[in-house]
């Protein structure tokens, strides 16, 4: 199974889990809802409102990053059908020192960010050409608007801090 597929469908199970263990308890894992409000914030979710301000997935992906500073170094003007070339600097929140050996992991959404789900294949690692420097390299098929959802993981976190560490850059393709 891919990276994205199975991505989705522990995303699902554990959704599935945290909803049947509220169920049976006051509050879910120490997150302070109740079953009955989050049952009623489940009942009013709708594939738009997830994305909109309110609702889960953007107020999740829309927080600045936590251990990571990502900043654009260089890019050049999209163009349908050729391969693009985005460079990031990524340095570390703290220090201010380059992150010499993250994993920048990348993906191409179709769109304003979260807004159609319409992924360009799937999630891809940007190179590492050393420095704090990564490298993303894709090539769309259509003109338009499109979004480059950058995770960062930083040495020595776990797989699960990319979406602490995580920006959406905006293209335009001509």
């Amino acid at each position: 199974m891919s990276f994205n597929k199975t991505l989705i469908v522990t995303a699902i199970a554990l959704a599935a889990v945290v909803t049947i263990a509220g169920l049976f308890s006051n509050t879910v894992f120490g997150l302070g809802c109740s079953p009955t409000s989050m049952m009623q914030g489940w009942k009013n979710l709708s594939t738009n409102s997830m994305m909109e301000g309110g609702g889960m997935m953007s107020s999740m992906m829309n927080q600045v990053p936590k251990d990571v500073i990502i900043k654009i170094q260089s890019r050049e003007p999209v163009i349908v059908g050729k391969e693009s070339q985005i460079k990031l600097l990524v340095l570390d929140k703290n220090t201010g020192n380059p992150l010499t050996d993250a994993q920048v992991t990348v993906g191409l959404e179709e769109g304003a960010p979260m807004s159609s789900m319409n992924m360009i294949g799937g999630m891809f690692d940007a190179e590492n050409l050393g420095d704090g420097t990564y490298l993303v390299k894709f090539t769309v098929d259509s003109p338009g608007y499109y979004t480059l959802h950058t995770h960062v993981i930083p040495a020595g976190k776990s797989m699960h801090s990319m979406m602490d560490n995580h920006i959406d850059v905006g293209i335009i393709a001509k």
